[in-house]
Order: C-alpha cells, then sequence, then structure tokens
C-alpha cells in the first residue's frame, strides 16, 4: 500500500462496528493514511542513507493489520512497517492507548495465557502478530483477499496456512517483495494506479 498524507492529524484509528468485507480495502487505506500523516508529523525517517547522506525516497509501506471476528469485527491497522536501505525496517504502530476496547481486553487475555508481566507496555502489533491475530500485509496478501475474501485470507494466517511475514520484513526489508509471488503481485497492483 501506499502512504498519502493531508496533513491532518487523527488519533482514533479503531473501529467499534462491523463493516461489509467488501469495504476492508479502503477501510486499511484509510487507515494507512493516517498513520503515515502521524510518521510524518512526527518526523520519523525510513532507516539507513546512501554514502552521500540521503536517505531512500521511497512511499512503500506494509501496514500491519489485525481482526478477530469477536473482539474486532472491523480490520485494524496497528501500525506501519517503513522500508529503509540494506533490508532495515521501521516498525511504527499505535500504542495500547489507540487500542479499541475489544482489542486492549484481547491483547490482555493474550498476555496472560503467554504468562507476560500486565504492566509492562507491550508493544501491540507484536502480541497480535505472535498470537496470528495481524499480519504484515503484502501484495499477493491484497490480491489472495480481493479473490477469496478478506476474511478468508485472516482465517488463513490464524491457522497457520498464511505467513504473518513478520521474518521476511524484519530481516529483508522491502525485498520481502523479491520472492516471485510478492513481485508479481506488486507488479499487478502498481498498474491498477
Amino acid at each position: 500500500m501506499k502512504d498519502e498524507c493531508d496533513n491532518e492529524e487523527n488519533m482514533d484509528l479503531t473501529f467499534e462496528v462491523e463493516v461489509d468485507e467488501d469495504e476492508w480495502e479502503s477501510i486499511i487505506q484509510m487507515q494507512v493514511n493516517e498513520l503515515s500523516c502521524i510518521v510524518e508529523s512526527k518526523g520519523i525517517q525510513r532507516p539507513g542513507q546512501f554514502a552521500n547522506g540521503q536517505r531512500t525516497s521511497s512511499h512503500l509501506v506494509y501496514p500491519i493489520v489485525a481482526y478477530d471476528a469477536e473482539r474486532c469485527p472491523c480490520p485494524t491497522v496497528l501500525g506501519l512497517v517503513l522500508t529503509g536501505l540494506a533490508g532495515k525496517t521501521l516498525f511504527f504502530g499505535m500504542g495500547v492507548k489507540g487500542l479499541s476496547t475489544g482489542l486492549l481486553d484481547y491483547m490482555n487475555e493474550l498476555l496472560e495465557f503467554e504468562g507476560m508481566p500486565a504492566g509492562v507496555q507491550w508493544n501491540p502489533a507484536d502480541v497480535f502478530i505472535e498470537a496470528k491475530v495481524a499480519t504484515i500485509l503484502l501484495p499477493d496478501d491484497i490480491l489472495f483477499a480481493r479473490e477469496n475474501g478478506w476474511i478468508e485470507m485472516m482465517n488463513q494466517v490464524r491457522e497457520g496456512k498464511r505467513s504473518t511475514h513478520r521474518l521476511a520484513v524484519a530481516k529483508l526489508g522491502r525485498m520481502a517483495l523479491a520472492h516471485d509471488k510478492q513481485k508479481s503481485a506488486y507488479k499487478e497492483l502498481k498498474e491498477e494506479k
């Protein structure tokens, strides 16, 4: 997905209502735009520099999307992965205060189940990716969701049939798109613009 910014900051990034699955892609894109504006307003830069000191001009971001039929019936973008140079990435996301009540309660249940201390400010994206409630959305996921449905895509992540992409993105950054299926999906999505 591409980040777009109109320099207006709005911290209300969660929804409390169930939405039609056909609207998921536009809802995710709107949340990506909001988080991108926050990143820009905070002056956050992508990691890595060229030898001449310049930074990448890439606008490529990977949204971290959470979904749970009971506690989070609408896709929620927990954060963005900003790709940098030489496989470097920066994860930017909402904190605990940005979560809906349902997601916050669910996160606390997951932490309790894992035996994690309650008073620590855990990163919601880390917790939900680890529990397979969230995924880092890559181009092939978007095409799969368009064909098979977003809920099916998220169910396959939950069941371990689709990757959360955490390892590939953390280790490879934008090179996560080098895999043939991601490369062709990215090209197809880019041609739509």
